[in-house]
């Protein structure tokens, strides 16, 4: 007699827990292939995105050596650039702050004087999409990917964008961190860092 009562519960709460785990199922599915995609890089490392903004001064450290292939094939090292003022930005293309400093970026590497150097490089990201960003926003300057990360770890970059400035002997000047937001702006914290130095 008591069969037909729990047969029936049975047969009412069976399907419906089915459908409460198949929708949610189809919902975490949904979530996977619609959520906003991670900030991550082709090395499976997270970036960080640098928003704030501040200049960061080192007293008297040798800035460490690195050699790039830039992505159009010219091979590009600090060594060589001894002698002149150099500045090293480094990005990604996924990064929205680098977005906005692109054209900032791309300004002042149409201005530079013969004794300055602008050197962009890329981290945590794919090369199609880097080479995208490049295209797209006119960085006429050098620019090449740190493909194992190690150009990123040996500066201690912590974000995107961050930019160096390292003297002509070969000593980092200082940092800025966060998007430099105009060509004077560029200028200025060279000029405040030259100073302090």
């Amino acid at each position: 007699m008591d069969q037909a009562p729990v047969s029936s519960i049975r047969n009412r709460v069976i399907p419906g827990v089915t459908i409460l785990i198949v929708a949610a199922l189809l919902a975490l599915l949904g979530y996977t292939l619609f959520a906003p995609k991670p900030q991550t890089s082709a090395l499976g490392a997270g970036g960080r995105i640098e928003q704030g903004s501040s200049i960061v001064t080192f007293a008297g450290r040798a800035a460490p050596q690195f050699s790039i292939k830039t992505f159009d094939g010219k091979p590009v090292s600090l060594a060589q650039l001894r002698g002149k003022t150099v500045i090293v930005n480094f990005w990604a293309s996924w990064c929205d702050p680098c977005k906005q400093e692109a054209p900032v970026l791309a300004a002042v590497g149409h201005t530079l004087d013969a004794n300055t150097v602008l050197v962009g490089i890329d981290v945590w990201d794919q090369r199609s999409d880097a080479t995208a960003f490049l295209a797209q926003n006119d960085a006429g300057y050098l620019n090449g990917p740190d493909n194992d990360g190690s150009i990123a770890i040996d500066y201690g970059v912590a974000g995107v964008p961050e930019t160096f400035f390292i003297s002509p002997d070969g000593t980092l000047l200082g940092k800025y961190i966060g998007p430099l937001t105009s060509p004077d702006q560029v200028n200025t914290v060279l000029k405040e860092l030259q100073g302090r130095g």
